[in-house]
């Protein structure tokens, strides 16, 4: 007969086609469903509008009732207001806008911002099978 009975080739041949079927399984193939990935947004959008409307020289209230109060407030920067923004689905590129509000003692001396930026970085690991997605996304 040998070194297998006809019952143990089968259940081993039974169990690596069954860790074949398995691993088939693994990973993440494009041709499969994929669940939504929401569009994550934090801290303060500024329109351009509301930013044209604070100048040099209004004092804090006045420009915390213009466009809300900053989401970056340091301690140890108080003559230094941040307004940061980002938006973006998960693991993909994200958008950052930033807008810096200096004051000297109570009133604004200078308005910095990347409004007309947009800043972000797409992940570095990316999977082959996303390639074919992304290129059917932007056509």
């Amino acid at each position: 007969m040998g070194i297998f009975s006809m019952s143990t080739f089968r259940a081993l041949a039974l169990c690596f086609f069954a860790s074949v079927l398995m691993s088939a399984c693994g990973g993440d193939p494009f041709w499969l469903p994929r669940a939504h990935k929401i569009t994550i947004q934090q801290g303060n959008l500024i329109s351009q509008t509301q930013l044209e409307r604070v100048t040099v020289g209004m004092n804090r209230d006045e420009v915390r009732s213009l466009i809300g109060t900053p989401v970056a407030n340091l301690p140890f920067q108080t003559d230094r207001w941040d307004y940061i923004y980002t938006q973006g689905p998960a693991g993909s590129e994200i958008r950052a806008k930033r807008v810096s509000i200096l004051f000297q003692g109570d009133q604004v001396s200078d308005i910095d911002s990347n409004q007309d930026l947009e800043s972000g970085e797409k992940p570095a690991r990316r999977y082959w099978w996303e390639r074919f997605s992304s290129s059917s996304q932007s056509n």
